[in-house]
């Protein structure tokens, strides 16, 4: 095996990561005058505070930029008109081969997480070392960083596909290879570190922390996720998983979903996994500020909380009513949570005019069209007297892993077992509450087909979850990506149009820059470890 040089990177476990580090720079070279790594991580208490860092770098991946990016390029979300005229910007949505290797989007996003998947492998390898019993502070360290490498690692499977494990226990026994690996090997490295979280992380955390749940949750839908090529999807493995959060009675649906998106009510009977963040400079996710109307920030000033640029819009399938072919149903109070219909400021409506400088067409004009409401922090109107006055400062928290998606991912591998009968029940309990209690009749999931019960899941997903990251993976994994990105997403829509519609961008190119620095980036030709079609 050759040898490939690595930086030390001790500072990385506190600060962050580099743009121009590749994988293997992630992972040192032991220093023989000092105490190693490994020993210095075995003691639980700098193991602890070294976690804690990358629980910060892993709240980064939903903050700013980084969210934003990674909701457009499916049939939920697009990028906005403006931003569509960039390559760089528009190329998740164009799908058109304005992807590449140079993306400086995809090369930020693979840095961050295997920032993340490296210095967490570095707390694991550590943590076996002291062979911890279960319900220790070893332990139970051991199991939330085998849930963030596990967690990590399934995100970035689900966007590049073949991906290097980052296995420390291969350089104690001299196995160096920082490339990418089989899909089978992938998933199973996944599958494994999320079953060490089901069994050790703790039962109960600190926001912001994973549990045990957290743990199942993920596992099961591993398992969901899993290509089937990989022989490691199984439905039945994955219910079971999603079973044991829904049967330990920990959490339930609020009986409100707006409740979900006020930063004034307490969502953690239904939340199992969020992010941490508050209205205030530095702790802020700054998410409404990619997301809000343009025409807002000109009307109404930076100090309008529904004001932003436009980054991520809805597509006109995730506004629209069934009677318009969207997917929403009269009487759904989700739609009102999630999507911004009016742009009316103190009796004052938001208008087009002083926007010329942007060079849009009049039918390519979205300012003011519907935009992502979840997000919206009123702590940082004007009005609100708390003197933060910018839509910048937003700062809500944003679930990553809730209740509700266990109950529609568990009726999901219900139905691909064969039992959709018992699967519609679980899916009706989103949907009572969706409705303030009790759906309508004539709306109520019952005797579905199987097919039937596959299709309407796909719209179910977009309504309960709209905005909340798991779309593009959900597209992924069910192998409705490119169908429904041509038919539902404006920009995928005009390029199949014009026949340069390219579905190898379903999974992003592995950054140049990890290609070039990374040996074991190489196939057995010498050539590189590239994805199909870039």
């Amino acid at each position: 095996m050759k040898t490939i040089n690595r930086i030390k990177i001790w500072a990385l476990l506190a600060v962050g990561v580099s743009a121009a580090a590749s994988c293997s720079d992630f992972l040192e070279q032991e220093n023989k005058t000092q105490l190693p790594e490994s020993k210095v991580l075995s003691d639980v208490n700098l193991a602890e505070i070294n976690l804690q860092s990358i629980y910060s770098s892993f709240k980064e991946l939903y903050k700013d930029a980084q969210c934003w990016y990674y909701l457009q390029g499916t049939d939920e979300i697009q990028v906005g008109a403006l931003q569509a005229k960039d390559a760089s910007t528009g190329a998740w949505d164009y799908c058109d081969g304005a992807m590449n290797a140079e993306n400086g989007y995809s090369a930020d996003s693979w840095n961050r997480r295997f920032g993340i998947i490296a210095n967490c492998a570095k707390i694991i390898r550590a943590m076996q070392a002291v062979n911890p019993q279960k319900g220790t502070k070893a332990a139970e360290l051991l199991g939330e960083a085998s849930f963030l490498r596990g967690f990590v690692s399934y995100q970035s499977a689900m966007i590049w596909g073949r991906i290097p494990t980052i296995d420390l226990t291969r350089i104690d026994n001299g196995e160096i290879n920082y490339g990418r690996q089989p899909l089978k090997d992938v998933w199973q490295f996944i599958i494994a570190d999320l079953a060490c979280a089901a069994e050790l992380a703790p039962g109960k955390n600190d926001d912001g922390r994973a549990t045990c749940y957290a743990g199942y949750a993920m596992l099961g839908r591993a398992y969901m996720s899993a290509p089937e090529e990989t022989g490691l999807r199984d439905f039945r493995k994955g219910a079971d998983a999603l079973k044991e959060v829904i049967s330990a009675g920990k959490y339930r649906l609020l009986d409100d979903y707006n409740d979900l998106w006020d930063y004034t009510k307490d969502a953690s009977a239904e939340v199992i996994l969020t992010t941490t963040f508050s209205a205030a400079r530095g702790y802020a996710n700054q998410v409404q500020f990619q997301l809000g109307s343009r025409a807002c920030a000109k009307d109404f000033g930076d100090d309008c909380y529904f004001a932003g640029y436009d980054h991520s819009v809805p597509t006109e399938h995730a506004y629209m009513d069934v009677t318009e072919g969207g997917v929403w149903e009269e009487g759904d109070t989700r739609r009102e949570a999630s999507i911004r219909y009016t742009f009316t400021e103190n009796g004052v409506e938001a208008t087009l005019a002083g926007l010329e400088w942007e060079g849009l067409s009049e039918e390519d004009h979205d300012e003011l069209d519907p935009h992502i409401k979840k997000y919206e922090d009123p702590r940082t109107d004007i009005s609100s007297g708390l003197g933060l006055n910018n839509m910048w400062y937003s700062g809500k928290n944003i679930p990553i892993i809730r209740y509700a998606d266990v109950l529609l991912c568990y009726g999901e591998c219900l139905n691909e077992l064969g039992s959709t009968a018992e699967a519609e029940p679980y899916i009706n309990q989103v949907r009572d509450r969706a409705f303030g209690g009790s759906q309508p009749a004539a709306l109520r999931w019952s005797g579905k087909s199987r097919e039937q019960f596959r299709e309407d899941l796909q719209d179910e997903r977009i309504r309960e979850l709209f905005g909340e990251n798991w779309r593009r993976y959900d597209l992924v994994r069910t192998g409705k990506w490119a169908e429904r990105l041509k038919k539902y997403n404006k920009w995928a829509a005009i390029s199949a149009a014009k026949g340069v519609f390219k579905e190898y961008i379903e999974y992003w190119p592995v950054p140049q820059t990890e290609l070039n620095q990374n040996l074991d980036m190489r196939n057995a030709g010498g050539d590189f470890d590239q994805n199909e079609g870039y």
